[in-house]
């Protein structure tokens, strides 16, 4: 079987303020983010692991480092950046909400046409590029222990699109220095959630 853990970065100042924190804005993690990976990574055995792949934004690099304490290189690739969303980086959801309030969903989030106002990446651009690193993995490893480590709506992204999930409202956002663990079966690549946006300290692994 495959294993794969999906960890969301720790916190940032954009992610404290409430402001939409997606790929141009590069921040590193905060002093409450470093803490919570810290925390993370005590129960996070990362010699369990064989491969850590990262986004190459710093608030993703920084958490996979500190997680990681170097047992590993780790693999930057650039489809797991967090979503463009143009005009409205760095803007708070209080600032958007005020002038476009259609573009939220019951739970907060933007619905799959908030790029008709924004210029951002649309929800398919995000899919088609955060599923195919997805199946490229599937290829590459065979029962192994994979640990991607990226952002709130790309992962968000990920779990919809592997699980087939019809509506993007229906997931919710992972916490900073959340968890998901899925498996996939070798000969099928049926995937299996075994759990979703666990924080530490708990259990991470199956003995």
């Amino acid at each position: 079987m495959l294993n794969v853990y999906i960890v969301r970065h720790g916190e940032t100042d954009t992610n404290k303020s409430h402001s939409i924190n997606g790929a141009s804005m590069n921040l590193p993690l905060n002093e409450t983010g470093v803490k919570q990976v810290e925390l993370l990574r005590d129960s996070f055995d990362t010699s369990k692991i064989d491969y850590v792949y990262a986004s190459p934004l710093k608030r993703a690099q920084e958490t996979a480092e500190i997680l990681d304490q170097g047992r590993h290189q780790i693999i930057t690739d650039n489809r797991l950046t967090e979503m463009n969303y143009g005009d409205w980086d760095g803007k708070t959801s209080d600032e958007i909400y005020n002038v476009y309030p259609q573009v939220f969903d019951d739970l907060g989030f933007f619905k799959e046409n908030y790029n008709d106002y924004c210029n951002g990446e649309s929800f398919q651009h995000l899919a088609e590029r955060v599923m195919s690193f997805w199946h490229e993995l599937l290829q590459k490893h065979v029962n192994q222990s994979v640990l991607l480590v990226f952002h709130g709506t790309a992962s968000r992204t990920m779990v919809q699109n592997v699980l087939q999930i019809p509506d993007m409202s229906m997931v919710t956002e992972v916490d900073n220095a959340g968890v998901v663990n899925f498996v996939v079966n070798d000969k099928t690549k049926y995937p299996t959630l075994l759990y979703y946006n666990r924080v530490a300290p708990g259990k991470f692994f199956i003995e």
